[in-house]
């Protein structure tokens, strides 16, 4: 379908939201809780294979010439079985992450923005929205995602600044306190919330390949690997050995921004501008989740299937 059409500087952007929407919440404080303040070594490790393997991804954007899609790669280098069997692995994924995701944005507007409600009513407009998103095309997501990547990296510099120049580097010491071992048993067990980009593969059939292809999306994958790495530098430092008992990282850095002149809570603000970020992310997984089911259960690509979206 044509409203599937991308391009890569819409890839790129949407990548540089998505690696901005979930690891800014609960990541930080589980990674704390492990490694301490070594966090974000476990950080710049998975980034580091994460590097590695949207390089590969980016070189079979580059070979599939033909225009196939991910369901058709995976048949005619796998065979059919193999291939279902990986997209309804990458179903459960997606699903699994939806809720993670949602469960955070509900904790972080009770805590935060104090709007107490109960979950069917937070939840019922998140899902009206991501229904929406997919009857539209991923293009559309996309377009948003070019609107909103201005407010958003203005939102997360604005809540990192004033907290980044309050940052005791000393608390960053001993280098590699929990172990090397440590960190890497870390760094693989929570590789989970890493690999953002796998999304693409849903859109494999529908990027308009250009000569430049590397070099704006590794450029923006390493500014918000940076941008990630310094948000949980600054957690970690400003909380210490606290940190792993707050779940919210972004909403306890927002309490940091405001400096002690400030008045009114203006971080709510900002905030709610980065916190669509997430809402992106999750209308993005939702989009790849029903993509799977779709791959897999062989549906109609030119119109949507209730039923799927209802299982969903």
């Amino acid at each position: 379908m044509e409203k599937d059409r991308v391009t890569v500087d819409q890839l790129a952007l949407m990548l540089m939201l998505v690696i901005a929407g979930g690891k800014f919440l609960a990541l930080p404080s589980i990674l704390a809780d492990e490694v301490g303040h070594d966090s974000w070594i476990v950080m710049c490790l998975v980034f580091a294979v994460d590097a590695v393997c949207l390089c590969f991804l980016l070189w079979s954007v580059r070979l599939n010439k033909d225009g196939l899609s991910v369901d058709r790669v995976l048949d005619l280098s796998l065979g059919k079985v193999i291939g279902k069997l990986l997209l309804a692995i990458l179903f459960v994924i997606y699903m699994s992450r939806q809720i993670v995701l949602i469960g955070s944005c509900y904790e972080m507007f009770a805590v935060t923005f104090d709007i107490n409600t109960n979950w069917l009513f937070f939840a019922l407009p998140v899902v009206a929205v991501t229904t929406f998103a997919l009857t539209r095309g991923f293009t559309a997501m996309a377009r948003v995602s070019q609107i909103l990547f201005g407010l958003v990296t203005i939102s997360v510099v604005a809540l990192l600044v004033n907290p980044l120049l309050s940052v005791r580097w000393s608390q960053l010491l001993p280098f590699a306190e929990a172990g090397w071992g440590n960190m890497v048993s870390c760094a693989a067990k929570q590789s989970y919330w890493f690999s953002d980009y796998i999304f693409m593969y849903f859109v494999l059939d529908k990027v308009k390949v250009r000569k430049h292809l590397y070099l704006p999306i590794m450029s923006v994958f390493i500014v918000g690997a940076v941008i990630t790495v310094v948000m949980d530098i600054v957690f970690v430092t400003l909380y210490g050995s606290f940190a792993p008992h707050f779940r919210l990282a972004m909403s306890k850095i927002g309490a940091f921004s405001l400096g002690d002149g400030a008045s009114g809570r203006w971080d709510w603000l900002t905030l709610s501008l980065w916190v669509t970020s997430v809402l992106l992310k999750i209308t993005l997984f939702f989009y790849c989740a029903y993509k799977s089911l779709e791959k897999i259960f062989e549906f109609r690509h030119d119109k949507i299937n209730w039923f799927a979206v209802g299982a969903i």
